[in-house]
């Protein structure tokens, strides 16, 4: 069982859009999540379609009066979630309790009661660094920080980081600590050098999948629902799942040894690379999408889709590596495609890709969208 912070205190950086996605996301991996919404603003709860000022209790009952989570979880149009709900009351839980004995520790022994219930509880804390945030983080055994690429995000992500090890010091309570980098435009050279330095500075793990910048994402959010239910052939709900392949990999590391594909953009090719890895370079491309199968049992992968006229292979560089990685770097324009790997003689759907449609053939190819 799992307890996850999805914090930082700078605002418009993802952090809400990433607790109602992540949660929908590992429900679709048959995990039961409970969604605590933090924030006095309750944009958690209208994420999830539940209109603030319609609930009864929520969270700010559970906190100044101790009544148990149980008492005010909701359903959601998701399989596998529930909510605790915020509304505006929440924005006087720091003076209702003020001179309350261990204030910041209510959400902790909330938790603590009905933490048996759930594979994972995701805690949407509001975009500061007070009371509400410090009982996220102690309740929490992790906290992911959304982090927008841009430049006042590191500005504030120090002091997010020393409010962490402070906690950390001072309650004996341990906090890992992970960046997911959010709103990331790959054309933009300036977020591809925000986000190196991001990597060269902080010294705890980073999701390797930023979620890109996308349109469904925000219109998910209007409608109610997350983009897993609202639009399944998005970069949004791709980016997601990929990040939820990360955290599930935390969970499990055995998940290494299991066949997988990764889509990965803006992979620069070299001759300098292909000469290390002993690929020849005729026909090289300054640029590709990377596709990686892992299968150490596998003999021969190929790959073959909308994007090459269904022929296995043609304008993809191969290059295989000695633990059973194939990476397939092609050349993609943006657009909707459908493939498929094709294994030994047999045709494969991308086991690491949820989005799958029905073809002509009476079976399934994997759906790729490209932003």
């Amino acid at each position: 069982m799992r307890i996850i912070a999805i914090a930082n205190q700078k605002g418009g950086c993802g952090k809400t859009t990433t607790a109602i996605n992540l949660s929908a996301s590992l429900a679709k991996r048959n995990r039961t999540v409970l969604l605590i919404d933090m924030d006095p603003q309750g944009h958690s709860t209208l994420g999830y379609n539940v209109r603030p000022e319609e609930i009864g209790l929520s969270i700010y009952h559970v906190l100044k009066e101790g009544i148990s989570l149980d008492n005010i979880v909701l359903n959601t149009a998701v399989n596998n979630v529930k909510l605790a709900p915020a509304n505006i009351f929440l924005s006087a839980i720091e003076q209702d309790i003020a001179g309350a004995s261990e204030k910041e520790k209510r959400l902790y022994h909330a938790v603590n009661v009905s933490k048996k219930n759930y594979d994972y509880i995701i805690i949407d804390c509001p975009p500061n660094l007070g009371l509400l945030s410090i009982n996220a983080l102690r309740a929490a055994g992790e906290v992911i920080i959304p982090l927008d690429v841009s430049f006042f995000s590191l500005h504030g992500l120090g002091k997010l980081l020393e409010t962490i090890e402070i906690l950390n010091r001072r309650s004996g309570h341990k906090v890992e600590t992970y960046l997911l980098p959010t709103m990331y435009n790959r054309r933009s050279r300036f977020a591809r050098e925000i986000l190196e330095e991001v990597k060269s500075h902080f010294k705890g793990i980073i999701f390797s999948t930023p979620i890109r910048v996308c349109t469904k994402l925000r219109e998910s959010v209007s409608f109610g629902c997350p983009v897993s239910e609202y639009a399944t052939n998005s970069i949004g709900h791709w980016d997601y799942s990929a990040a939820v392949d990360e955290v599930l990999l935390q969970e499990d590391p055995s998940m290494e040894n299991r066949s997988v594909a990764v889509l990965s953009s803006s992979i620069n090719i070299t001759p300098k690379i292909a000469s290390e890895r002993g690929v020849a370079t005729s026909g090289f491309m300054d640029s590709g999408f990377l596709f990686i199968y892992k299968d150490p049992r596998a003999i021969e992968v190929k790959i073959a889709g909308d994007f090459n006229n269904w022929v296995p292979d043609k304008g993809v560089v191969t290059i295989r590596d000695e633990d059973g990685t194939w990476k397939k770097i092609i050349k993609i324009s943006p657009g909707a495609y459908q493939y498929k790997f094709f294994i030994d003689g047999e045709w494969k759907e991308d086991p690491g890709n949820p989005n799958i449609v029905d073809n002509k053939m009476g079976s399934c190819n994997s759906l790729i969208v490209i932003d």
